[in-house]
């Protein structure tokens, strides 16, 4: 049976009126992309466009004085202006790895794998199974022109003719060649959004500039409305399903309709995109402020977007006359139509945006429940980054950003924490990058000091509608997973993470969620970094929690129904317990419950699964560790040392019974297995893959224990302290 049929009786099954929705929304989306219409022609002319006044609300006015911005950042001036002597050379960073692409740059080719797509009708191309190993991700990272904003930042400071000059020679090779509507860069509404977004960024840095002539700013204007319209036209919409995508089309929309806001086929883009955008926090985040996707690199995508496009409407909104206003007032609950921008009070431009002043423009333009919303993201980007040296990664993570302020290598979740400390004044969240530069562009000042590392203590934190929990004591920080897949349902980026567990010691990794290395560049890696045994959870007989298709990259069913039954954090304690039912489709019917018990005291934490249903069942269990970690097996004791002796294990009822079976030395951890009398456990060391970031693997060594048993049947796993024995 075809795989996409298969997938969609699957959905069928539990939400058969949302399928239907769903199924016709997909037809009609890609039809549309099968069809694309002429919609290069009769584009409007920009002869005399006020350069300077239309690009001037894409930063804080303050941003661009360049004086300014050398004497706070020095080292990222200098490292600006170095790397836009790699862009003049054309060489650039793409997930990691330096790229050289030659005097002409070929925008239909992966860098990595050599492989060139044909400059066909965008709707007929092979995307994703191209050929062997090739990787659409790489040339379109390379489209979106991230590279521009050090290339602008280098004209700010230096103002030297040859930066735009490369400016303009990259815009106008790339439209030279990519015609409208052929090749890889017109199949995909979000790349055009993003690549839009990016432009406009760039647009701001070099509207001044008067070296470059009116041919070319007409050329680039016409490009970037081509842009608006091929993304309004093909806006990648759903009824039931809508994603990061559909948020970056509205993005980009708004950040076009404000560009062209004197063209009345712009203003409708800007109406569109304004309204959307409110609705689309509501519809894309849940009520604990974390994003439906699954992932938490592409929660930190949204939270970019939302900030983004926020921002932009509050400098408009600053900048319009009192009594003047460009739509309805922002909703008075997050996604209610009619969204739009009040009326503000004129405001010096180089005002510094400051906490809680910050947070007024901002509620004001975007309304109190957006902005309440938009907080409440940043909590979950705080409870990923308190207390580690590098969050962790879980689900998806293709390194996704809208405008990277910042080196391509940085972490973009500190990054981004330090322009939400700014922004809401939270001195309680972790203190992201001591003189993060992502500050200034965004909010045009200075980051106040920085908290010393220690300052703020990681707490445990639950965010219970989404289904993450985060766990700490002084030394030991980690996350269990426990909640539901995706929109409503549809989880183009979730994994088979249900009840899986991460942590880390003295704020480095110990045991890890591997991460997401390839989507299309190899279906078999795809698949396996997202499968039950690559997460640190229960697999029962071999199966996938969570049903996925070889050949649906993109596509995942919530077999598990996640529950988590208790969640309490205390002075001492802190105790989960969590179920999921993705194996009662199968053999047996089984269900898989954890408890996990954290002393915060004596830093020890239980982990205790219980396997119910019926009959002789094969489970397994995957510790993926921390690269670097090399694991020591310990000799097998009856009992564990000092105060770890069996009946510590009792704390939780499902482990009654239990008796120690295997030791190893995990980093600066020992780690005890516990099985029931008559039952064998197996274990033994492999060698596995960690991904800290997209297109990257690190070879990693995994703990495997396995045993065979008659349901039902407890195993429990006790990390503590190496120096505590």
């Amino acid at each position: 049976m075809n795989d996409l049929l298969s997938y969609l009786l699957a959905q069928a099954r539990y939400r058969p009126l949302a399928t239907a929705k769903f199924t016709a929304g997909e037809i009609w989306r890609r039809g549309r992309l099968r069809l694309l219409d002429s919609l290069e022609r009769d584009l409007p002319s920009f002869s005399g466009y006020r350069l300077r006044s239309r690009f001037q609300p894409f930063y804080p006015a303050r941003a661009l004085e360049a004086a300014e911005f050398g004497s706070h950042f020095l080292r990222a001036a200098e490292t600006a202006i170095e790397r836009a002597k790699e862009i003049h050379r054309h060489e650039f960073e793409i997930f990691g790895e330096r790229v050289e692409c030659g005097p002409a740059i070929d925008w239909h080719r992966d860098p990595k794998t050599g492989h060139r797509w044909p400059l066909r009708n965008a709707g007929e191309l092979r995307i994703v199974s191209a050929a062997p190993g090739a990787d659409v991700k790489r040339p379109w990272e390379l489209a979106r022109f991230h590279h521009l904003l050090p290339l602008g930042k280098a004209f700010l400071l230096t103002r030297e003719q040859r930066h735009a000059g490369e400016f303009a020679a990259q815009i106008a090779h790339w439209v030279k060649e990519n015609p409208y509507p052929r090749g890889i860069h017109w199949a995909m509404p979000m790349e055009a959004a993003i690549r839009a977004v990016n432009w406009v960024a760039a647009g701001a840095f070099f509207a001044a500039d008067e070296t470059l002539d009116e041919p070319f700013w007409q050329e680039f204007l016409r490009a970037l409305f081509l842009h608006g319209r091929f993304v309004y036209a093909h806006r990648e919409w759903n009824p039931v399903a809508r994603g990061n995508h559909y948020l970056a089309c509205v993005v980009g929309l708004l950040h076009l309709g404000v560009l062209f806001g004197e063209k009345p086929e712009a203003q409708r883009w800007l109406r569109f995109a304004r309204r959307e955008f409110f609705r689309e926090m509501n519809a894309q985040v849940r009520e604990d402020g974390v994003a439906h996707e699954g992932s938490s690199g592409y929660h930190v995508f949204l939270t970019e977007m939302f900030l983004s496009g926020a921002l932009l409407l509050t400098r408009v909104d600053a900048e319009l006359p009192r009594g003047r206003s460009l739509g309805a007032r922002p909703p008075t609950t997050i996604g209610s139509a009619g969204a739009g921008l009040k009326a503000a009070p004129t405001e010096d431009p180089k005002r510094e945006m400051r906490a809680p002043e910050a947070w007024a423009q901002l509620a004001e333009s975007c309304g109190k429940p957006f902005t309440a919303r938009l907080e409440k993201m940043f909590e979950f980007i705080a409870a990923l980054t308190a207390g580690r040296k590098q969050p962790p990664v879980l689900g998806d993570a293709d390194d996704g950003r809208l405008l990277p302020y910042c080196a391509a290598e940085a972490d973009a979740a500190a990054h981004l924490l330090s322009v939400g400390r700014a922004l809401f004044g939270r001195s309680d969240w972790p203190a992201g990058v001591h003189g993060c530069e992502e500050v200034w562009w965004r909010l045009g000042r200075a980051p106040e000091p920085a908290s010393s590392p220690g300052s703020v203590s990681p707490e445990s934190v639950a965010f219970h509608h989404s289904g993450y929990f985060f766990f700490a004591s002084p030394r030991l920080r980690g996350s269990v997973r426990c909640g539901p897949l995706g929109i409503n349902g549809w989880a183009n980026h979730a994994h088979c993470d249900q009840l899986n567990i991460e942590f880390c010691w003295d704020g480095k990794p110990v045991v890890v969620d591997p991460g997401t290395y390839l989507y299309s560049g190899s279906a078999a890696e795809r698949n396996l970094f997202r499968s039950t045994r690559y997460h640190n959870s229960a697999v029962v007989n071999g199966e996938e929690q969570n049903r996925f298709w070889p050949g649906l990259l993109f596509r995942i069913v919530d077999d598990t129904r996640s529950d988590a039954k208790q969640w309490r954090a205390g002075l001492e304690r802190v105790d989960f317990l969590g179920e999921h039912s993705g194996y009662r489709r199968r053999r047996g019917r089984a269900s898989v419950t954890r408890r996990l018990a954290l002393d915060r005291q004596r830093e020890q934490l239980l982990v205790c699964d219980t396997v119910r249903g019926g009959g002789s069942q094969t489970v397994e269990w995957f510790f993926h560790l921390a690269p670097g970690i090399v694991p020591e097996r310990l000799p097998e004791m009856a009992g564990a040392p000092g105060d770890l002796r069996v009946p510590k294990l009792r704390e939780a009822p499902e482990a009654s019974g239990l008796e120690f079976r295997a030791a190893w030395r995990i980093g600066p951890l020992l780690l005890w297995a516990a099985a029931p009398a008559g039952v064998r456990l197996e274990t033994k060391l492999e060698s596995g893959w960690v991904a800290p970031r997209y297109g990257r693997r690190v070879e990693a060594a995994v703990l495997h224990f396995r045993c065979e048993a008659k349901l039902p049947v407890g195993v429990g796993f006790v990390f503590f302290a190496a120096d505590a024995s």
